[in-house]
């Protein structure tokens, strides 16, 4: 224990690393993260199987059933495919766990140098036992590269001591979170312009906040290059006008546009208007829905963009109101654990489509796939409490740093309290207000705060524990 402790130190310090019993301090940092790893995987380990959602099927379909679907880019079901091989769905959860859990060393070295391996293991156990964390990291969905997205966009900016190829293994790593989703391809944008572009102005950021530029607009090329080549649209999401029209339809204007106007628009929704839903998934994702019975998105775009305008500039207070009220709501909606059906007819039935059969018979005695795995409701409140808890203690740091701080360490907690407080925000407002509010969306992100406070809290006294072993 004294001679993992003094090697964590001597890295905080910035020593030069030394061989201590015969092992390389990188092998000490391996199995570190590997054993932060594990306790990240618990909620699969004891499911039996990686965890799935209905969106699961389509990941994993796109590649292996040579498909392109409208709402979703491929990159994720490559990451599975090339991860998995196309047989199982557990080296792509693992390789989710280790970039979780060595993204949070990283950070625990930015902004608590100080603190040592015991910190690290013990912010690990919090996060797995008393966050969303572990749901998200275990689960074969792109959820966990959002918030992963935000801890990589502050080591580049912030992390002036990580050597170029760390930095460069960031820049890959980013440009691959903001290629897998859409909805963090614009959560990225607002965090440049809104904390790192004035951060880097006349500083020595501005060079590292170049290569977060960089990293960002590698993912939306990624993103607009498979339009260009599939759909012969030059927009990283050109479907993106379906989901805000339905979220109109959900919340009333988008409604009211088609009952004033459909006399004269001729739109094929019009012949649909006696059976729009009344909820924005119902209008997406319900296969008889008007959308798909009008011809669907794709053939549907040109009239849904038009609709959408016409929605905007018709009902502009209605439209904004509504969006208010989404945003307030999901930046409330977290729930660690949810959406643990078995999903029999979307994921549950492309596992069994596509997956070998030694595969499916392993899903198939899952907790999940029999509908037995949940999380109890005291652990549900519990893990709600800290993690809201934890957004006070943000709160607190980011005011010190905006009050001025004198330590550097210091002054990294502060960003990134920052940045963790306006992610929060930013992914509220992008997934509720554009898509529609569910707790999987802020429950995804809502870890971070934890962090940041299991790092900021108590350092003095780490500090002194943490010498005393190393001596």
């Amino acid at each position: 224990m004294a001679a993992i402790s003094a090697f964590d130190a001597s890295l905080a310090a910035g020593a030069a690393p030394r061989r201590r019993d015969g092992v390389s301090p990188a092998v000490r940092e391996a199995v570190l993260i590997g054993v932060a790893a594990v306790a990240l995987l618990w909620p699969a380990l004891v499911n039996g199987f990686p965890l799935i959602f209905s969106d699961t099927g389509t990941y994993i379909s796109q590649v292996l059933e040579g498909h392109l679907g409208w709402d979703r880019p491929p990159f994720y079901s490559l990451y599975l495919a090339l991860l998995g091989w196309g047989v199982t769905l557990w080296p792509p959860v693992i390789a989710q766990a280790i970039a979780s859990a060595w993204l949070v060393r990283l950070v625990q070295r930015s902004i608590a140098p100080e603190t040592g391996v015991m910190r690290y293991l013990a912010v690990t156990v919090l996060l797995a036992a008393a966050t969303s964390l572990p749901w998200t990291a275990a689960r074969a969905m792109p959820d966990i590269f959002a918030p992963l997205s935000v801890l990589a966009l502050y080591l580049i900016v912030v992390d002036a001591e990580a050597d170029r190829r760390r930095r460069l293994a960031l820049v890959l790593f980013l440009a691959g979170c903001v290629s897998v989703h859409l909805s963090i391809l614009p959560l990225c944008v607002f965090l440049l312009v809104v904390i790192v572009a004035p951060l880097a102005l006349g500083g020595s950021m501005k060079l590292r906040a170049g290569a977060a530029v960089v990293a960002v607009l590698l993912g939306m090329a990624a993103l607009t290059s498979v339009n260009v080549l599939a759909r012969g649209r030059f927009s990283p999401s050109p479907y993106a006008a379906t989901f805000v029209l339905a979220r109109e339809i959900a919340n009333g204007p988008g409604r009211a546009t088609l009952a004033r106007d459909c006399p004269g628009a001729h739109w094929a929704l019009c012949r649909y208007q006696a059976q729009l839903p009344h909820s924005a998934d119902g209008f997406l994702w319900t296969a008889d829905s008007p959308l798909y019975r009008a011809g669907g998105p794709r053939r549907l775009i040109g009239e849904t963009d038009a609709i959408l305008r016409r929605t905007i500039l018709e009902h502009p207070g209605t439209v904004f109101a509504g969006a208010a009220q989404d945003f307030l709501r999901q930046l409330v909606m977290i729930q660690p654990a949810t959406g643990l059906g078995a999903w029999p007819k979307t994921a549950g039935a492309t596992i069994r489509r596509d997956l070998p059969h030694g595969t499916v018979v392993v899903f198939d005695r899952s907790l999940q796939a029999r509908d037995r795995l949940a999380l109890s409701p005291f652990w549900a409140r519990f893990d709600e409490a800290a993690e809201a808890g934890a957004m006070l203690i943000c709160l607190f740091v980011a005011g010190r740093f905006a009050l001025g701080t004198t330590t550097p360490s210091g002054r990294r907690r502060g960003v990134l309290a920052a940045l963790v407080l306006l992610a929060l925000l930013a992914n509220a407002a992008i997934t509720g207000a554009l898509s529609g509010p569910h707790d999987r969306y802020q429950s995804r992100i809502a870890w971070l705060p934890v962090m940041v406070a299991g790092f900021a809290l108590g350092r003095r006294a780490s500090k002194g524990a943490d010498t005393h072993m190393a001596a």
